[in-house]
C-alpha cells in the first residue's frame, strides 16, 4: 500500500503532462551538449590554427636569418667547413607559445639531440620585425664552441 501511495504522489508531482516535460528536458540537455561540443571544438581548432601560424613564422626567412646570426655569434665559422657548428635543424615539435608572449622553439645542431639551442622570439612593436628575445644553449654546445659564461 505504501508503494502505491509513493507512486501516486510522484505522479501528482509530475502532473499530467509529464511526457511533454520529459521531452523539454531532453531537448534542453541536447542543446547543452551541442553548445559544449561547439565551444570545445572551436577552442581546439583555434589552438591548431595558432600552432600552424607559429610553425609558419619559425620557418620564415626572417627567423632563419636570426637563427643563423646567433649560431655565428656562438661560432664565427658556423655553417662552414671550418666551423664547429656544421648544420642545424629546427625541432618543429618544440615550437610553442611563450606565456609571456612570443614563440619558443629548439634548434638542434649537427644532428645531435644533445647539442641544442633554445630560442624565444617576439615581434618588436615599434618596427614590426621579429627579434630574438631570449633563450640559451646546452652545456655541450658551450663545450663545443668554447664559449664562457
Amino acid at each position: 500500500m505504501k508503494c502505491v501511495c509513493k507512486k501516486l504522489s510522484l505522479m501528482r508531482l509530475i502532473g499530467k503532462g509529464w511526457e511533454l516535460k520529459l521531452k523539454k528536458i531532453i531537448k534542453v540537455l541536447i542543446g547543452l551538449f551541442v553548445v559544449v561540443g561547439l565551444v570545445v571544438g572551436g577552442y581546439t581548432i583555434m589552438g591548431i590554427v595558432r600552432n600552424n601560424e607559429m610553425v609558419h613564422i619559425v620557418k620564415s626567412n626572417e627567423v632563419k636569418e636570426i637563427v643563423e646570426n646567433f649560431l655565428r655569434y656562438l661560432d664565427n665559422d658556423a655553417l662552414t667547413d671550418k666551423g664547429r657548428i656544421i648544420s642545424y635543424q629546427i625541432d618543429e615539435q618544440s615550437i610553442e607559445h611563450n606565456p609571456m608572449g612570443g614563440i619558443m622553439f629548439t634548434v638542434l645542431l649537427n644532428d645531435d639531440s644533445e647539442l641544442y639551442v633554445r630560442m624565444t622570439l617576439e615581434k618588436n612593436h615599434e618596427t614590426g620585425k621579429i627579434q630574438r628575445s631570449g633563450g640559451g644553449y646546452a652545456k655541450k654546445v658551450k663545450d663545443l664552441v668554447g664559449k664562457k659564461d
